[in-house]
C-alpha cells in the first residue's frame, strides 16, 4: 500500500511539473508574441516619421532652397523634434541625398528606354527624351525633387559630394547615350559626319537646358508648347538628309500630327 501511495505521488507531482511547464510556455508564447507586435508597430511608426520629415524636407527645400531651410525647420514642419530626424538622417546632406533617392528621375532612372531595341535607335532616343519631360509633367513629386536639385541647391561644403554624384550620372548618362547613336550610325540611319560621343554630350546638355526652362516657365507659355517640336528637331538633326527641304518639311508635320487633336499645351491629352 505504501509502494502504491508513492507511485501515485510520484505521477501527480509529474503531472502538476507538466502542467506548470505547459503554462509557462503558453505564457512565452503570449509574450513573445506581444513583443513581436510591440516591434512591428515601432517599426512602423519609425518609417512614417522617417517619411513626415522627407515630405517636410521637400516642402521647406522647395520654398526656401537647401541652403536656407535647417533641420529644426524641418522638424517643425513635420512636427517632431530635431533630435528625431538626427535619428534617421545624420545630416542635412543625407537627408537631401534621401529625398533625391526616394523618386525615379527620369533623366538618370529612365536610361532604360535607350536600350531597347528596334530598326531605329534614333526613335528609341526620342522615346526617351519625351518620357524625361512627361515624368516631370505628370508626378509633381518628381518635378519638386529636380526643382530643388537643380534651382535651389547650393553645391558648396558638405554639398560638394553631391554634385560630383550628379555629375558622375550625367558621364553615364552620356556613355549611354553614345552607344544608342553608334547603332544609329552603323545602321545607317544618324549622319556619318556626326561622332556618337559629341552628339551624346549634346543631347545632355539640349535635355538639362530643355527641363530647366520647363521648369523657370511656370506660366507655360514660353517653352511648354514647343517641347514636342524642339525634341523631334533635336533628334532628326542627327539623321541622314537632315538639313535639307524634304527633311524639314517631314519634320514640321511630324510636330504637328503629334499636338493634334487633343493637345493640350503642346502634348496630346491622355
Amino acid at each position: 500500500m505504501a509502494a502504491c501511495k508513492g507511485v501515485k505521488k510520484n505521477t501527480a507531482r509529474k503531472s502538476a511539473a507538466r502542467a506548470q511547464d505547459y503554462i509557462q510556455s503558453r505564457v512565452y508564447v503570449n509574450s513573445t508574441a506581444a513583443g513581436s507586435l510591440r516591434v512591428r508597430r515601432t517599426k512602423q511608426e519609425s518609417e512614417q516619421t522617417r517619411q513626415h520629415i522627407l515630405d517636410a524636407a521637400l516642402r521647406e527645400f522647395a520654398r526656401r532652397g537647401v541652403t536656407r531651410t535647417t533641420l529644426q525647420r524641418i522638424a517643425a514642419a513635420a512636427g517632431v523634434t530635431r533630435g528625431a530626424v538626427y535619428w534617421h538622417f545624420a545630416n542635412k546632406r543625407a537627408l537631401f541625398r534621401a529625398m533625391r533617392d526616394q523618386v525615379s528621375l527620369p533623366l538618370f532612372d529612365r536610361t532604360e528606354l535607350l536600350g531597347a531595341d528596334g530598326p531605329d535607335p534614333l526613335r528609341a532616343v526620342e522615346r526617351f527624351l519625351h518620357s524625361v519631360v512627361d515624368q516631370i509633367e505628370k508626378y509633381p513629386q518628381t518635378r519638386h525633387t529636380f526643382e530643388i536639385m537643380s534651382l535651389k541647391c547650393e553645391y558648396v561644403d558638405e554639398f560638394r559630394t553631391e554634385i560630383k554624384r550628379h555629375a558622375r550620372s550625367c558621364r553615364e548618362l552620356s556613355s549611354k547615350l553614345a552607344l544608342v547613336y553608334a547603332r544609329a550610325r552603323d545602321s545607317g540611319a544618324m549622319r556619318s559626319d556626326l561622332s556618337p560621343e559629341s552628339a551624346a554630350l549634346d543631347t545632355c546638355v539640349f535635355i538639362t537646358g530643355l527641363l530647366r526652362l520647363w521648369l523657370i516657365d511656370e506660366s507655360g507659355g514660353l517653352l511648354r508648347p514647343h517641347v514636342d517640336e524642339l525634341i523631334s528637331n533635336h533628334v532628326a538633326s542627327r539623321r541622314v538628309g537632315a538639313g535639307t527641304p524634304g527633311a524639314r518639311a517631314t519634320r514640321r508635320s511630324t510636330s504637328t500630327q503629334r499636338r493634334a487633336p487633343g493637345a493640350v499645351n503642346g502634348r496630346i491629352g491622355c
